[in-house]
């Protein structure tokens, strides 16, 4: 019994300090392996090995799963294109006045810069390109309008030599027979008068429709030349977020796609008026000045906007040339309108909007038969901020994924 109670005190202490020295374990890396211990080895998370009691194919599953992923994206591409016919009152006049735009703001820029005040030069702009459209559509308008009581005259003049041809052989109808025909005719026409009552209410309300969209680009337009780049800083203050920059910048690329879109139309136009002015004035048809600036201006309608332009020239050939002579400007419209739609419109809108012919053509075609004459007119310039931005897209992920440049030697 010689121990120390302070030293059997202090080593107690120590044990409590720390009860259990030896329960702390190694790091699993460092543990030796033992020779009755089994190695260890790493389960997958998933496996993707077939099921062997799974009946459906493994190539029936991923086709699955593609078809109802495209389902869905031409359910919502449906969607969109239905929401923006029902509104197209609201949606067509942006797009115009956007259009537009791209053309009438650097005249109003120019007058900014020359002592005019945003609102001023918006509104200068504006009526005078309002005034030229005007001045020109009547002059042409008037031009035609006095060839209609000469067209007239040819078409009762054309019914009654029809008359007689009926009445000699191998016809030989009487006029009794020619009045009986014409009496029936008139009473189907009667029949009909409910289903043009209709079409008469439709295109009543077709025109308060056109009506209503010119008021309202009318409006669009003004404001965007005057607001415009602050209406945009307020959108991408607003709603773009941290995207802020990203969404500024694809938005000028987009506008400035859209210019060239215009651009191309403006040489489509004038591409179109050239040829159908020329082969005019060597048939020796009158008007060749109204009917090149009504072609001019149809061509903003692609494809199916010079033909329309062309059908009053064929009219005006047949009052002044006759038969032959409208049938020959009637091949020259058809014969233009294919080059337009098959070779200057893909070539000139691809190399202004910097897309193949082939989408063109293909977003012509989806536009035509998705909502008409008004899919025409705004297919194009869809594919083309959508194109625009896909490329910016790839821009930015080519732009993260590139390694970083070496550091400079010392």
């Amino acid at each position: 019994m010689t121990g120390d109670p302070q030293d059997s005190a202090q080593d107690g202490s120590e044990a409590a300090a720390d009860p259990q020295p030896a329960v702390e374990a190694p790091p699993v890396i460092d543990e030796p392996a033992r020779a009755d211990s089994e190695p260890v080895v790493a389960q997958p998370a998933a496996s993707h090995a077939p099921d062997p009691e799974d009946p459906v194919p493994r190539w029936m599953r991923s086709g699955a799963a593609i078809a109802w992923r495209l389902l869905a994206l031409v359910a919502a591409i449906a969607l969109t294109a239905y929401v923006l016919a029902y509104l197209r009152i609201v949606v067509l006049p942006v797009i115009i006045a956007l259009l537009l735009s791209t053309v009438l703001r650097p005249p109003t820029r120019w007058l900014t810069r020359h002592r005019f005040s945003d609102g001023a030069a918006a509104a200068t702009i504006l009526l005078g390109a309002v005034g030229a459209l005007s001045l020109a559509l009547a002059m042409a308008g008037a031009a035609i309008g006095r060839q209609i009581s000469d067209l007239a005259d040819s078409v009762t003049e054309g019914v009654r030599e029809a008359g007689d041809a009926l009445s000699e052989p191998p016809f030989n109808l009487s006029q009794a027979d020619i009045n009986r025909y014409i009496d029936n005719a008139s009473d189907q026409l009667s029949d009909s008068s409910g289903a043009l009552t209709g079409g008469l209410v439709h295109g009543a309300v077709l025109a308060g429709e056109v009506i209503t969209g010119l008021i309202i680009t009318l409006l669009l337009l003004f404001f965007f030349l005057k607001d415009g780049p602050s209406m945009w800083r307020w959108i991408v203050d607003t709603f773009g977020g941290r995207q802020r920059a990203h969404l500024d910048e694809l938005a000028h690329r987009s506008y400035t796609a859209l210019t060239g879109y215009v651009r191309g139309l403006v040489l489509v136009g004038a591409a179109d008026a050239a040829m159908i002015g020329t082969g005019l004035a060597i048939l020796g048809v009158p008007l060749v000045i109204p009917l090149m600036l009504l072609t001019f201006l149809a061509a903003f309608v692609p494809l199916i906007g010079a033909f329309s332009a062309g059908l009053a020239a064929v009219l005006i050939a047949l009052v002044d040339g006759g038969v032959v002579t409208a049938l020959i400007v009637l091949g020259l419209v058809i014969a233009v309108q294919q080059v337009e739609g098959h070779l200057l419109y893909p070539i000139i809108m691809g190399r202004t909007i910097h897309i193949h012919p082939i989408a063109v053509i293909i977003a012509l075609a989806i536009g035509a038969i998705t909502a008409g004459i008004i899919g025409v007119f705004i297919s194009v310039p869809i594919v083309t901020v959508a194109a625009t931005a896909v490329a910016y897209m790839r821009e930015n992920r080519e732009r993260r994924e590139a390694p970083p440049p070496a550091p400079a030697p010392a």
